[in-house]
């Protein structure tokens, strides 16, 4: 869980050139599993320090169908020079 997450957060910084801000949306089932793997406090910290703000939630809606253990996010940054000319 956290290596995974990190690698989102990596890839969505490299993409952007930098985070400036994450609005998330965090299940409240994957806060408890990150609680039972003991891992809630490096979790945060990743929050943390990738500007995380957000909302707890129940999970998502997509279609017919309710996800749990999601954490979905908008990021805002700047686009890096290079791919910003193009």
């Amino acid at each position: 869980m956290v290596e995974a997450t990190r690698a989102a957060l990596s890839d969505v910084s490299e993409r952007l050139g930098g985070i400036d801000l994450i609005l998330g949306f965090d299940c409240v089932l994957r806060r408890l599993d990150a609680r039972n793997r003991q891992v809630y406090r490096e979790i945060s910290e990743l929050y943390k320090v990738n500007n995380v703000l957000g909302f707890g939630t129940y999970g998502e809606q997509y279609r017919s169908m309710h996800l749990n253990q999601t954490f979905t996010g908008i990021a805002f940054g700047e686009r890096k020079a290079a791919e910003a000319a193009e």
